[in-house]
């Protein structure tokens, strides 16, 4: 059964919820020998085998994990997914060092799990890794899709954590995890939002943890990723939700800007969070893309 069936069916509210996380293999966890860290990651190795269809890894955003991306699992049956763990996030141990040392952490992951090249998928924070992952490692990026994301927030190496995120720190250092997830989510999504959606992402938002807030926070509000664009050499597609409320106009506009020959998808009536909203949409304007960059 296909996860677009289930988002637009009338099941019950925890019916829902649990069939979609049903789609979710199971956590696994890769050990780095050379930096000693822990990345944890679920992955659905393709029964069918097929040089043409890469493996898909999934980076997920700051109010999600490797469970964000259900959706994408129960759809993408045909070839190799891969959905990794931030640090701080899932079971992945927080790192220091910024988003380069994330991207090295996730390289060497890839690596230990794929021959060949892959297509990465990254949205917000993961969008933002995704842009170093394509500059310092374009060796494993066959093509990369930035979802709802921007340069990063381009602040002073060693500047105090922005207010926004410390707040995020407290909140969830005193809320239960449903009342935390409910907060996360209803900030990042505007409108009227389906219940079930909601309960889906609520639950993902409600398990982060404070080293992966803090360790997320840091990343993105050291990181500018203008130095590094230019350096990417794998096909570039940006996703943009046409309700989103939380990357602003300006910062889509610069990265736009930024990268002149990536394809550019507009998605309509959905919010910070495509990927579940519309997974339809979604998951259609990836195999669009991949079938226009891989075109002969």
């Amino acid at each position: 059964m296909k996860c677009e069936f289930i988002l637009n069916v009338g099941l019950k509210n925890m019916n829902k919820n649990q069939q979609l996380m049903d789609f979710l293999p199971p956590l696994s966890n890769f050990w780095n020998e050379k930096s000693g860290t822990f990345t944890s990651y679920r992955i659905n190795q393709s029964q069918v085998e097929s040089t043409e269809r890469p493996a898909l890894v999934f980076l997920h955003g700051f109010n999600g994990s490797s469970k964000s991306w259900a959706c994408q699992f129960g759809h993408f049956t045909s070839q190799t997914v891969i959905a990794i763990d931030a640090p701080g996030f899932g079971e992945s141990q927080s790192i220091d060092g910024g988003m380069v040392a994330i991207a090295d952490e996730v390289a060497a992951l890839i690596t230990s799990l794929v021959t060949g090249k892959v297509v990465i998928i990254g949205h917000s924070m993961g969008g933002m890794l995704a842009q170093v992952l394509g500059a310092t490692h374009p060796d494993i990026c066959q093509a990369i899709i930035l979802s709802c994301t921007h340069k990063g927030r381009a602040q002073p190496v060693g500047s105090p954590l922005g207010a926004a995120v410390q707040e995020r720190i407290q909140q969830r250092e005193v809320m239960d995890d449903a009342s935390y997830g409910a907060l996360r989510v209803g900030k990042m999504l505007s409108g009227k939002i389906d219940p079930q959606m909601m309960a889906f992402l609520a639950a993902i938002a409600g398990e982060i943890r404070v080293e992966g807030i803090r360790c997320g926070g840091f990343a993105m509000q050291y990181l500018d990723t203008s130095p590094f664009l230019d350096k990417i050499t794998a096909p570039v597609a940006i996703f943009t939700g046409g309700d989103d409320v939380v990357v602003k106009p300006g910062a889509a506009a610069a990265l736009k800007a930024s990268l002149p020959q990536a394809h550019h998808w507009l998605l309509a009536n959905v919010g910070h969070a495509p990927y579940c909203e519309d997974a339809s949409s979604f998951n259609a304007a990836i195999e669009a893309f991949l079938e226009k960059a891989f075109a002969r």
